[in-house]
């Protein structure tokens, strides 16, 4: 069987990577973050991965262009919130027998705390990345902002959107 292999080069990772701890829900979270950086963050698509079993896990992506300033916005959960129907595993024997399972998996493995990545991509980003950060520092649903370095995660090219 052929392998199949993403190139990626280091002008793919042209961003800032902000991952946000919090225990909020996806719209929530959408909601106190436009309401923080006065933008509007909408659904652009789902993002299908075969991560597990080669099952396939959708993600939410959303995205905001603010084309004064120059800036893309994609705020992306690292949990998946969908799967493919009939990808349920019925547990046979046990506590749960007979009962459907819903499984999830991690977008970037090696940040099981992450709950969320909001990516900054742009002409001055590392500018704005600070301003952003100390915005999103304001909310108080949110328990963590970092600055990650996606060159140095394993799982860096589930990242390119």
């Amino acid at each position: 069987m052929a392998k199949y292999v993403l190139n990626t080069s280091e002008k793919d990772f042209d961003f800032a990577l902000l991952g946000i701890v919090c225990m909020e829900n996806q719209y929530v979270m959408l909601s106190l973050i436009n309401n923080a950086l006065k933008i509007n963050l909408q659904l652009n698509a789902y993002v299908p991965f075969s991560l597990k079993d080669n099952n396939l896990f959708k993600f939410s992506l959303y995205h905001f262009s603010d084309e004064e300033l120059g800036l893309e916005y994609f705020m992306v959960s690292n949990t998946s919130n969908f799967e493919e129907p009939n990808i349920n595993t019925s547990v046979s024997e046990g506590l749960f027998s007979g009962l459907d399972i819903d499984e999830s998996v991690k977008l970037v493995k090696e940040l099981p705390k992450t709950d969320y990545f909001l990516i900054v991509k742009g002409e001055d980003l590392h500018y704005y990345q600070f301003k952003v950060m100390e915005k999103l520092k304001t909310i108080p649903e949110i328990i963590q902002v970092q600055t990650i370095e996606a060159s140095d995660l394993p799982s860096r090219r589930n990242l390119i959107f």
